[in-house]
């Protein structure tokens, strides 16, 4: 696309902007979202499944490749224009993968290759603030800083009986409940409908295990339980650094408002 063709487009868009916040909306006091998303998870948190030999049961947590979430979140105004939101909700992630690994089959050492599906679920608990740029438009832009509380389980699934953690597992194996304090740095946009709806899109990038990073010994462990391993430690004779789990998504949902102005104001 041509210099001039991308500068009129952005005019463009501009322009649509201004046109949409012509009206003036009475910024309520309260706002519900109901939102869906889809993401990744990036650097430590993400690890190649091995095609070459066989997956090491450490690492289960770290073989997954996307995730989706489901939330909810409250935010009320405050501020003479109120452009400062506080922000407290709930979000539920599930971090999965399905793919083929290479597993021992019995203590004898011999290899197999099956399915294998790993699964890591997040169920955040969500206080941070927000600060909107156009409480009153139809077009409201924001970034947010938020500090989750995040509480780790989940499961991990074989195709067949296969040789992990010195037994033979003929059933899922647990994720070791964990908790994670993290940071989520939240831009968005939010649409307005009418005085009492509206439609709310964005991405966040989250770091899920800021504070608490923490390796548990063997008799921590239950028998069929894998850890998060986060923190650096020493395991049957390998060193595992430390690691940092991020990840990306974008998100889409419905707003509510309450304690809004029964009439909007005109300019």
């Amino acid at each position: 696309m041509k210099k001039s063709n991308k500068i009129y487009c952005l005019l463009i868009i501009i322009s649509a902007m201004f046109i949409l916040n012509s009206q003036s909306y009475s910024q309520p006091k309260l706002t519900i979202d109901v939102t869906g998303g889809y993401g990744a998870p990036l650097g430590d948190f993400t690890v190649d499944v091995p095609t070459d030999t066989r997956v090491d049961a450490d690492l289960f947590p770290y073989y997954t490749k996307q995730f989706w979430n489901v939330g909810a979140d409250g935010k009320i105004a405050f501020g003479t224009q109120g452009n400062w939101r506080a922000v407290f909700g709930l979000l539920y992630n599930s971090f999965t993968n399905s793919t083929n690994a290479i597993f021992r089959a019995d203590s004898t050492g011999t290899l197999v290759t099956t399915s294998f599906e790993p699964k890591v679920n997040v169920l955040s608990i969500i206080l941070g603030g927000e600060y909107a740029f156009l409480p009153k438009g139809k077009v409201n832009p924001y970034v947010g800083l938020n500090l989750p509380i995040n509480f780790f389980s989940g499961d991990f699934t074989f195709g067949q009986p296969v040789y992990v953690k010195g037994e033979i597992r003929t059933a899922p194996m647990d994720m070791k409940s964990e908790t994670r304090i993290g940071l989520t740095f939240d831009a968005g946009v939010n649409f307005v409908v009418s005085k009492q709806f509206g439609i709310n899109a964005g991405m966040n990038y989250s770091i899920l295990n800021l504070i608490g990073k923490g390796s548990d010994d063997e008799e921590e462990i239950g028998p069929n339980e894998i850890d998060l391993g986060d923190a650096e430690h020493t395991e049957d004779g390998m060193n595992f650094p430390s690691k940092t789990l991020t990840s990306i998504n974008g998100y889409l949902g419905v707003s509510f408002y309450f304690g809004a102005p029964k009439t909007y104001a005109k300019k």
